[in-house]
């Protein structure tokens, strides 16, 4: 009985080597996509580090700097200028043995200048005015009255040139004499006065010289005084009131302040209007003036102008002044 249970127990003990070494000595094989897995799980549980674009939203009004963005964009703009002058001498004689006589003179003058750029419109007007008075013995007399108004729009073209239209309109403020002691009437408003207007192309390099061609132009004398008139005054036929030409004109307009602070200033104005039907009878006029801003309130100006238009003297007309006075000056830029 014994050696039976021992036999049964050595039988069981070699199934379970002979099941072993069969387990141990065949092949297993198993596959495992552990990367994949991971590669999988980082694809869905990935962080982004990229940030996202946020636009930044000022959400504050703040009026003070919406005023100052304004301010500076407008001075951008807009360039100002002003000068106003005034120039006056008295002399007089209270029993005076040698020869003198009483006299007062002043002299008045105005220049305003408005220069505005934005993209590329343009925008340039000027208005220059001059009048002088003499008192002499007990006499009024007007010796010096002119004002000039001149405007000009453009447009950009290509780099310095632009496309341009302008207007200018020359006269005077009140009736003019012949002489202090002679009361025949030569002038007055409108009388006579000019009106020029051109289409064309302008060169300016942002810089003191700007000159403007004008293919098509339009020059007109108004005479608007009823007794010039009738006279035929100025080139204007008989009891008419304009005469009207077409033609080309061309302008060049010099503007430049330089030495020490400044305090020298030339400007040059020339204008040639050619008719096209008579090549031979231009309008030529030609202004300048130099000015030495001697202290902030005192300068000295020497000014002269020439002028040809043979309906109106088929002589050259000149003129010229030295001044010296009071002056305000007022520039944004």
């Amino acid at each position: 009985m014994e050696k039976s249970r021992i036999c049964a127990i050595s039988l069981k003990g070699i199934l379970l080597t002979v099941l072993f070494s069969i387990a141990s000595c065949g092949v297993s094989q198993a596959q495992f996509t552990i990367r994949q897995n991971v590669r999988n799980s980082d694809s869905l549980y990935r962080v982004s580090t990229d940030r996202p674009q946020v636009s930044r939203r000022n959400l504050y009004y703040d009026p003070a700097a919406v005023k100052a963005e304004k301010l500076r964009l407008r001075k951008e703009r807009n360039t100002i200028e002003f000068n106003a002058s005034l120039e006056t001498s008295l002399q007089q004689f209270e029993n005076w043995t040698g020869s003198g006589s009483n006299n007062f003179y002043a002299l008045a003058t105005m220049f305003f200048r408005h220069q505005y750029k934005k993209d590329k419109l343009s925008f340039d007007y000027r208005v220059d005015a001059t009048y002088g008075m003499n008192f002499i013995d007990d006499a009024f007399f007007k010796n010096k009255d002119e004002f000039k108004i001149n405007a000009q729009l453009g447009w950009t073209m290509h780099r310095n040139w632009s496309y341009s239209a302008s207007m200018n309109i020359r006269s005077q403020f009140s009736t003019g004499y012949k002489s202090r002691t002679e009361h025949e009437i030569v002038s007055g408003f409108m009388a006579p006065g000019y009106f020029d207007i051109a289409g064309g192309f302008t060169y300016s390099n942002q810089g003191p010289f700007k000159v403007t061609l004008s293919p098509l132009s339009g020059n007109i004398v108004t005479v608007l005084d009823k007794r010039l008139s009738d006279a035929g005054s100025y080139g204007v036929p008989p009891g008419e009131k304009y005469l009207g030409k077409i033609g080309y004109s061309g302008e060049i307009y010099f503007d430049i302040a330089f030495g020490r602070r400044k305090g020298f200033r030339y400007r040059s104005n020339l204008y040639v209007f050619m008719p096209y039907v008579e090549i031979d009878n231009p309008t030529i006029r030609w202004e300048n003036t130099f000015e030495i801003k001697i202290t902030k309130y005192i300068s000295t100006k020497l000014y002269g102008q020439l002028y040809y238009q043979k309906e109106a003297s088929t002589k050259l007309q000149y003129q010229y002044s030295f001044m010296i006075g009071l002056i305000y000056s007022f520039k944004n830029k």
